[in-house]
């Protein structure tokens, strides 16, 4: 064997390891972060139509204190069954999903009503299945339709109800 057999015979087991080294680091460098959750990236956290209603809602309802953007997990709990123990199913039937805004009374902390801005989308069933579950726990939602302009005319076209109730107990007193 002469010595140029032996150097090749040498080299292409450690020329087939660097260029697996050269391939597997650039993959690595393409992934982010493997070593753990990926990083999160800031959002916004409202829609311009939501900034809009929000301002609308502020108009309206001075006397009502707005929370913007609530899990429904603040505002429902799983309900208790006799002889059964909760699981986390239960819960995570409503837990992750939001509320756009809440309406609340500041002087007792009870919520008056949600208010839920649609949009292109929304899906009608979906917004049933919600409606209906907040519903069961006391909860009226009033939803600013897609159709509708988010200006001061046209969420008070929704919302109206809850300042002429306020009226009414001011009033009534």
């Amino acid at each position: 064997m002469d010595i140029f057999e032996r150097l090749t015979g040498a080299l292409v087991p450690v020329l087939i390891l660097a260029g697996s080294l050269a391939i597997l680091l650039a993959l690595l460098r393409g992934l982010p972060n493997i070593f753990g959750p990926p990083s999160p990236v800031a959002k916004p956290f409202m829609t311009r139509r939501e900034h809009a209603v929000l301002a609308a809602l502020e108009q309206i309802l001075p006397m009502y204190r707005i929370h913007a953007q609530v899990a429904m997990g603040a505002l429902l709990k799983a309900p208790a069954h006799p002889g059964r123990r909760a699981s986390p199913a239960d819960r995570n039937a409503f837990s992750q999903k939001i509320v756009d805004f809440v309406i609340e009374d500041p002087t007792t902390g009870k919520v008056v009503a949600l208010v839920e801005v649609d949009d292109h989308s929304h899906n009608r069933a979906r917004d049933r299945v919600r409606d209906a579950m907040t519903s069961a726990a006391g909860y009226r939602t009033f939803r600013v339709p897609a159709s509708a302009r988010p200006t001061l005319t046209g969420v008070l076209g929704v919302v109206g109800r809850l300042r002429d109730e306020a009226a009414q107990a001011v009033i009534g007193g």
